[in-house]
């Protein structure tokens, strides 16, 4: 895979996910098991939505761009992701919070993009 395909890719996944988080917030709330939803938390995921959404235009609209511009892209992705991951698996583990089946599947797979995007940054600086 190319990696402006990648960069292609992570942009609709950013802008997806970060609609979902900004115009169908208490569903992606319920999804995480959040209870109750009250307007403190839809207010926060809202903004976590509009940063996905900012995520998904720059990779969309840089994804061409050489160098250091796509390095930058994919280790802010990297560290983004696997970030969130590990604190997933903290606010479990150690925190004690509830999960569920769509907890895991979601953190799953975004482990497995900052892994993928990883990989894009050392390919990147052989090139």
């Amino acid at each position: 895979m190319k990696t402006s395909n990648f960069l292609l890719f992570l942009a609709i996944y950013g802008i997806l996910t970060g609609c979902m988080m900004l115009f169908n917030s208490g569903s992606s709330l319920i999804n995480y098991g959040v209870k109750p939803i009250d307007h403190y938390h839809i207010s926060i995921i809202q903004y976590v939505g509009i940063s996905n959404i900012t995520m998904g235009l720059l990779s969309f609209l840089l994804r061409n761009e050489h160098s250091k511009v796509t390095q930058a892209i994919l280790l802010t992705t990297s560290i983004t992701t696997v970030g969130s991951f590990l604190k997933g698996c903290y606010d479990v583990y150690i925190v004690n919070l509830p999960s569920n089946t769509f907890f895991w599947i979601d953190m799953s797979f975004r482990f497995l993009v900052g892994l993928i995007s990883l990989y894009f940054v050392f390919k990147t600086k052989e090139n």
